[in-house]
């Protein structure tokens, strides 16, 4: 929703050229790099639950810090934050997918990545075209502001995914003791019938 709308504030606001507009996304860019490299093997430490939460907390900070920006130096902190807490979500959020359905599913992970994807580019066809509506109702900082407090609101659910729940838990954990019992038993037996 902020790319269509951040270079029309841009040009309204601080008088940007249409270069400015477009290195506007350059940090956020560059932190995005940074922070998926950065957070795909360290989320994994810290908790991608945490990793995730902690993104999302940073992304509703950088979205209320945009708007009060005056030039396009102004902007370089607030993208930089948003593009490197977008890539603690995103190197987060697929291993835990893909977790989620380790425990709970068969293990075919090509439905779940598809569907993240599809939610992905939903939002990339839906927040476009929503942005003007809301822009023109509510203002380019109106609209920020409404979705930092949408993130804000969603971050502390990522707790839920601390340790979910495995789907069938004790069956697995009895199946698994009845097999090695069998299995114990029936060495047992072979090494009797063995001679030893």
């Amino acid at each position: 929703m902020m790319e269509p709308s951040l270079p029309i504030w841009m040009m309204t606001t601080m008088r940007a050229s249409e270069f400015q507009q477009g290195a506007a996304f350059l940090p956020a860019s560059i932190s995005y790099l940074i922070g998926t490299n950065l957070f795909g093997p360290m989320a994994h430490k810290m908790g991608r639950w945490l990793c995730c939460m902690i993104g999302m907390i940073l992304v509703s900070v950088a979205l209320i810090c945009v708007p009060m920006a005056t030039s396009i130096y102004g902007l370089i902190i607030p993208n930089g934050i948003l593009g490197f807490a977008i890539g603690m979500v995103d190197s987060s959020m697929m291993p835990t997918m893909g977790y989620l359905v380790d425990i709970r599913h068969a293990s075919v992970y090509g439905s779940v990545y598809a569907i993240a994807d599809v939610a992905f580019c939903l939002g990339f066809a839906i927040g476009p075209a929503m942005s003007g509506f809301i822009v023109h109702a509510f203002g380019f900082s109106g609209m920020l502001h409404i979705i930092a407090f949408i993130c804000l609101c969603y971050a502390p659910l990522m707790f839920f995914l601390r340790n979910p729940p495995a789907k069938d838990e004790n069956v697995s954990l009895i199946m698994n003791e009845n097999h090695s019992s069998f299995s114990y038993t029936r060495s047992k037996s072979l090494d009797n019938d063995s001679g030893y």
